[in-house]
């Protein structure tokens, strides 16, 4: 009995004395929701994200990424994260359900470059986490998700009277569905997940995303034309769970936060690289167009007052003074 009690004291010795596997010596584990599969930029984001982490604290953060929608679709990750159940995520214009302030970049035909889109990050994205903090919502970083191109199966998109008719998927954004039910596209809210299958099986005719979203989710199998209208420019805002962070130690959030704004600064220049190779991988796989700027312009006026109103008169001043910088 002596020996036994001598033997299994010595085994729990060794034991204790082992390294602990990574998974469970890791204070914190962050569970990264994105609806983006493949090679897009959102998954190049995300992993920068991991990676930067990992040179800061080691295996001190255990990161997991969950692709395609595993964790659910954007309004239940966006749920999630404010109840706690979702820990962080990667998105883009999801987020203006819960904060009408993203709404700025919702309007139509405002921005004419990156750098004035830059400015306007700049600017409102103090005031924009301290409205999200109050919704349980950490917003860590902004960066580019790019300029927004219309695809579909009916016809090239020259003037807005072409959207008249087309079934439109457009992100869950009141006011996206607003500008093109305005245009007179038939506006319909849609998971990123289901899109490619709504566009084989005719539930829509087409899309409005960056060329990157066409190109590494394979909508040009699905899609005949793409029309270069530089609608919107899109941000990625990248989001932790409020119920979390407040949890974790002080040095792991600056770790995290370091290492998100290292990764998001990165996509504007990645953005802008990869929309001119894809344009040029797709030319032989979907008809391009351009359309016409100047009509859709004047057609987009009416919504200008409308959406400001919904943003606020402050934020939207605010907004406003960084562009014409």
């Amino acid at each position: 009995m002596k020996f036994r009690i001598l033997l299994i004291g010595a085994i729990l010795g060794i034991a204790a004395s082992m390294p602990l596997t990574s998974a469970r010596a890791a204070e914190v584990v962050i569970k990264m929701a994105t609806q983006e599969s493949g090679d897009t930029l959102a998954l190049q984001i995300i992993r920068t994200v991991g990676e930067e982490i990992k040179k800061r604290v080691g295996d001190r953060v255990d990161y997991q990424v969950f692709p395609g929608g595993q964790l659910g679709k954007a309004p239940t990750v966006i749920s999630g994260l404010q109840q706690g159940t979702h820990i962080m995520t990667l998105d883009s214009s999801a987020w203006t359900s819960v904060e009408p302030g993203l709404g700025v970049f919702e309007m139509p035909f405002l921005f004419a470059d990156r750098d004035g889109a830059k400015k306007v990050i700049a600017a409102v994205k103090g005031d924009l986490k301290e409205r999200m903090l109050k919704k349980n919502l950490v917003l860590l970083a902004m960066g580019e998700l790019g300029f927004r191109q219309i695809s579909n199966n009916i016809r090239p998109i020259v003037k807005p009277e072409d959207l008249k008719g087309i079934k439109l998927r457009t992100p869950d954004s009141p006011f996206r569905i607003k500008m093109f039910r305005h245009f007179g596209a038939n506006a319909t809210a849609m998971s990123f997940a289901e899109v490619y299958m709504g566009l084989r099986q005719g539930v829509i005719d087409g899309q409005e995303n960056p060329l990157g979203s066409v190109y590494y989710s394979k909508l040009y199998e699905v899609q005949k034309y793409v029309s270069m209208s530089n609608h919107l420019f899109s941000p990625y805002s990248l989001v932790a769970s409020k119920h979390h962070w407040d949890k974790w130690p002080a040095d792991i959030r600056k770790a995290v936060q370091e290492a998100a704004d290292v990764a998001l600064e990165l996509s504007f220049t990645q953005s802008e690289e990869r929309e001119r190779d894809l344009a040029e991988k797709m030319k032989d796989r979907v008809k391009f167009n351009d359309i016409d700027y100047a009509a859709f312009k004047k057609a987009a006026e009416p919504l200008y007052e409308e959406f400001r109103k919904d943003v606020g008169e402050d934020f939207w001043q605010k907004a406003m003074a960084a562009s014409k910088k």
